[in-house]
């Protein structure tokens, strides 16, 4: 008897073994595969850059004057050569939670207005004009929030290229308001009903990854990964859908320490 309880005393040791080596691979496999995509990713963002200050230099007039037909595609590429810079760093955030597991974040205090004017700037197709299908209304006495500048910035340019795909008619309205200790930055738009059920899949971080009801509520990477970094900063991402279609996204940010 006892030889069979030491032989079963091995077994099970040598499973643990096992499986502690297995596991400690598995972790130095996910490091190092999070280190090559995050990478590459920032390979792709550099001939990106040197794409959209190209496109700048021409809308600057560096180049000299443009045809005004011209220049509208030239608008449209600066534009989605934009969205494809977010898409990548949105990418490489996603690596970087699910791969490396190393997020890294800088957040500041930043005026809650400054943070929507500087997204508004990324979907307009003109300097100092601002698209007519996208308003903002924000109350003067929001408080400042804590948050990485440039990820919200991003998220909110996000949200706005989301509303725009999945519209069903009309103009976008962004909103703010405070409410406890976060400032809900709300983007509503008349968009299609959907089942409650998949309003909330749509707000998981892989939903673009799902078989099936997916291929009509996401743009870009989904906007799980957006809710994950709003939540990585103390935030949040939520979204309703009326019976008739009427659509808000929140993005909620943490109010900045006085």
């Amino acid at each position: 008897m006892s030889l069979w309880l030491a032989f079963l005393g091995g077994l099970a040791a040598g499973a643990a073994a096992t499986a502690g080596v297995g596991l400690w691979w598995d972790r130095v496999r996910h490091r190092k595969m999070g280190r090559f995509f995050s990478h590459a990713a920032h390979e792709i963002n550099t001939p990106i850059t040197a794409i959209n200050i190209t496109t700048m230099n021409f809308l600057s007039g560096v180049f000299g004057d443009m045809a005004p037909d011209q220049v509208k595609w030239m608008d449209m590429m600066c534009e989605q050569v934009g969205r494809l810079n977010g898409m990548v760093g949105e990418l490489r955030d996603l690596i970087h939670l699910m791969l490396s597991r190393d997020l890294s974040l800088q957040t500041e205090s930043v005026v809650s207005a400054d943070l929507v004017e500087e997204a508004l700037s990324a979907v307009r197709r003109r300097p100092n004009t601002t698209q007519a299908d996208v308003s903002a209304e924000l109350p003067p006495e929001l408080p400042r929030v804590r948050v990485d500048r440039n990820r919200t910035v991003r998220t909110l340019t996000s949200l706005v290229f989301h509303a725009r795909k999945f519209r069903a008619s009309g103009d976008l309205r962004l909103t703010g308001q405070l409410r406890g200790d976060r400032v809900a930055l709300c983007l509503d738009y008349a968009g299609h009903p959907m089942p409650p059920g998949e309003v909330r899949r749509s707000l998981e971080l892989l939903y673009p990854a799902s078989r099936a009801g997916h291929t009509l509520n996401a743009v870009g990477l989904g906007l799980g990964v957006l809710r994950s970094i709003a939540r990585c900063q103390n935030g949040d991402l939520d979204m309703t859908v009326a019976a008739d279609g009427r659509t808000r996204l929140t993005l909620s940010l943490p109010v900045s320490p006085r």
